[in-house]
């Protein structure tokens, strides 16, 4: 990582490492935060009633979406940032190549 963050000529693309850690930590913060909401849940349900239980689907449909949000942004973050890719057959031009003028055309009088 420490490498790819020094590379001065950007030869070594950095963002698929930061997005994967980026999603890793979102992962493990949506899933303790909506156990963290289930207990609490539980905690008012023995409190109040079993009715505080009717509010765990809701807990548990967020957590889901804001996941599904955040790998959307994450997969739009990589889609935008990685080159297009080769077609199939075509070898793609080496580093630091500048084609020429087209070639010109003849018309026949």
């Amino acid at each position: 990582m420490a490498g790819t963050l020094l590379d001065l000529k950007f030869e070594r693309r950095v963002t698929p490492i930061l997005v994967r850690w980026v999603y890793a930590f979102a992962l493990v913060v949506i899933v303790f935060g909506t156990l963290f909401a289930l207990l609490w849940i539980w905690s008012f349900a023995v409190w109040l009633g079993w009715a505080m239980w009717l509010a765990a689907p809701v807990v548990i449909g967020f957590g889901v979406a804001s996941l599904l949000v955040v790998r959307i942004f994450c997969e739009y973050v990589i889609s935008r940032t990685q080159p297009p890719p080769v077609p199939p057959g075509l070898v793609p031009a080496p580093p630091g190549y500048v084609p020429g003028p087209p070639p010109p055309v003849f018309r026949q009088p």
